[in-house]
């Protein structure tokens, strides 16, 4: 081996410059012994290094692959001297064809750059044009009730009651069952802690209080937002898809009068009424929990509700009930009107819907906390 690493590698000193010189064929043939001593000898080498090919009788793309990767990788400065026309036509081919390859992924980054910044400006732009679509429904929901108001003979009762019903008593027994849940777990847990810092009876009116503004109307509106503002805008979104809308313009029928303002008013409406019940059942949980926990009977947690927990408690849960409505029912009819196309606009627009009326619940009822801690309500 010593022998064959003589033969084709050989290492002088030109001077102040070293100069590594090849022997015999560097082409796919090549053993990777030889290959490994000449990555060897690379590597061991500090400073600049001369190539010379004056005695390398052929080189092909294989070997320049090896060569030039190796460069890159590790940095090396290295001059190449004495090439023949021939291997010096592979090495520039292989050369030329990585440099383009460098420039092609230079490109890519850029271009990859330029992709996340288009996204950055379009996610903008459309947030920016759904506030605007927003506000312009909330103008015309506003407006076509106005107009109903003085005009009762184009109010839909109908459709109203209708959607009372199937988007609110409907409703019911999940949302109470939920909030039933909620409530009992979290006044487990609030019994456990204020137990254990002596304090047990002001478990009742802490759930009590919690129940009554937040889980009792929260969760509930939480589970009609899910069900009803996907079912608003799957509704919209077939109708016009079918051209049933179309055709309710071709009748002279106004499509806000008949599909929106009966789905915004039926929400507005019920949601007090179910957030009511849901309080109800909210404070039941809560009230077995405490029973369970502390062995307080129900009596005695009616008594200390009563003493502790004033009338304002509910009615902040209430009055946040028809904004909520009109949020989740807004939020569905709106993005049902967007559908274009296909189904596939109608599953993307559901889901989108779902989540927009969410938020519109979270955002609505922090801009409530505040208002009522301002107000010491």
């Amino acid at each position: 081996m010593k022998t064959e690493k003589q033969k084709f590698l050989e290492m002088r000193k030109d001077g102040a410059n070293s100069v590594l010189i090849l022997r015999g064929d560097w082409d796919f043939k090549t053993s990777v012994f030889r290959l490994d001593e000449l990555k060897k000898k690379l590597l061991d080498h500090q400073g600049p290094l001369k190539m010379d090919f004056s005695g390398c009788q052929k080189v092909d793309f294989v070997f320049g692959m090896f060569l030039f990767d190796l460069v890159k990788e590790r940095s090396l400065n290295i001059e190449l001297c004495n090439v023949s026309e021939n291997n010096a036509c592979a090495l520039k081919v292989v050369k030329d064809w990585l440099e383009k390859e460098e420039d092609l992924e230079s490109q890519k980054a850029g271009k990859k750059y330029e992709l996340m910044i288009t996204k950055l400006g379009k996610s903008i732009v459309e947030t920016y044009n759904t506030f605007l679509n927003a506000f312009n429904f909330c103008g015309m929901i506003l407006f076509y009730f106005i107009k109903s108001v003085f005009n009762p003979k184009r109010f839909c009762i109908t459709p109203l009651l209708y959607h009372i019903n199937e988007s609110g008593f409907k409703v019911l027994p999940v949302s109470i069952l939920t909030v039933f849940i909620v409530g009992f777990a979290v006044a487990l847990q609030g019994a456990l802690q204020l137990q254990d810092l002596g304090a047990p009876l002001m478990s009742v009116e802490m759930t009590a209080k919690l129940a009554l503004r937040e889980i009792g109307p929260f969760i509930l509106t939480l589970v009609v937002a899910g069900r009803s503002a996907s079912s608003f805008t799957a509704q919209i979104g077939v109708m016009k898809i079918t051209e049933e809308l179309d055709a309710m313009k071709t009748m002279g029928f106004n499509p806000f009068e008949f599909l929106v303002l009966p789905r915004v008013l039926a929400l507005v409406i019920v949601l007090p009424l179910l957030v009511f019940i849901a309080d109800a059942f909210a404070i039941l949980g809560g009230m077995f929990a405490i029973k369970y926990q502390l062995d307080l009977g129900f009596p005695s947690y009616i008594d200390r509700l009563h003493d502790t927990v004033g009338w304002n408690h509910f009615l902040v849960g209430i009055v946040k009930a028809p904004f909520w409505g009109f949020a989740i029912a807004m939020v569905g009819c709106m993005r049902g009107f967007e559908v274009k196309g296909d189904t596939e606009s109608i599953g993307r627009l559901t889901t989108i819907s779902v989540v927009n009326a969410l938020f519109w619940i979270i955002f609505l009822d922090a801009v409530f906390s505040i208002i009522f801690s301002k107000l010491n309500i």
